[in-house]
């Protein structure tokens, strides 16, 4: 009898173990909230994708042969803030999403809010609106209020609404970012 009931103590000790571990491996609410460790990121690097082709909003300074722009500054703001480096991958406008799927990069900055793009991907809350500058786009933009976006099921996305772009918009540091680029404020309060 005492054999027996040593067994199921033990068979339920493990359960209760395994549960744990297997709970602990899916990230915790607090991670989620943007509170806790970003376990998305390898080696201490944010990873952005960014149209290097798209004036104000992203280039390569000619003189450097850096990226900047709004997206660039934007960029370097959140890693900062993130208490990460940043490395900026170029690509097309039309590749911004899918190279997302690829995983060639763990965000992109600036792209427009869709019902289809926050079905299929995480994103922050709108931040920008660029409807009031479309002369310095050079074009028309179909979906003008911005986002960050980043893969679903991680914690990246949260932890950069919380611990970066929130307290960004909140100091200014987006605003002036947005009038050095655009002669105007173009961030959402």
């Amino acid at each position: 009898m005492k054999k027996n009931k040593f067994h199921r103590i033990i068979c339920v000790l493990a359960a209760a173990i395994l549960t744990a571990a297997a709970l602990t491996g899916c990230g915790t609410p607090k991670d989620c909230e943007g509170e806790g460790k970003i376990t998305t990121i390898e080696k201490g690097v944010l990873k952005v994708g960014i149209h290097l082709d798209d004036g104000s909003m992203g280039y390569v300074e000619e003189s450097t042969a850096k990226p900047a722009g709004f997206a660039p500054e934007t960029a370097a703001k959140i890693a900062e803030k993130l208490g990460l480096t940043l490395e900026i991958i170029d690509t097309t406008e039309e590749n911004l999403l899918n190279s997302l799927d690829a995983d060639l990069y763990d965000c992109v900055i600036t792209v427009g809010t869709t019902d289809w793009n926050q079905e299929h991907y995480s994103a922050t809350k709108p931040y920008a609106d660029v409807s009031g500058i479309q002369d310095k786009l050079g074009k028309k933009a179909a979906y003008p209020k911005l986002a960050i976006f980043g893969k679903k099921g991680t914690c990246l996305i949260p932890a950069i609404q919380n611990q970066a772009l929130t307290p960004l918009i909140k100091d200014g540091t987006l605003t002036e970012i947005s009038k050095k680029y655009f002669e105007k404020d173009i961030i959402l309060k």
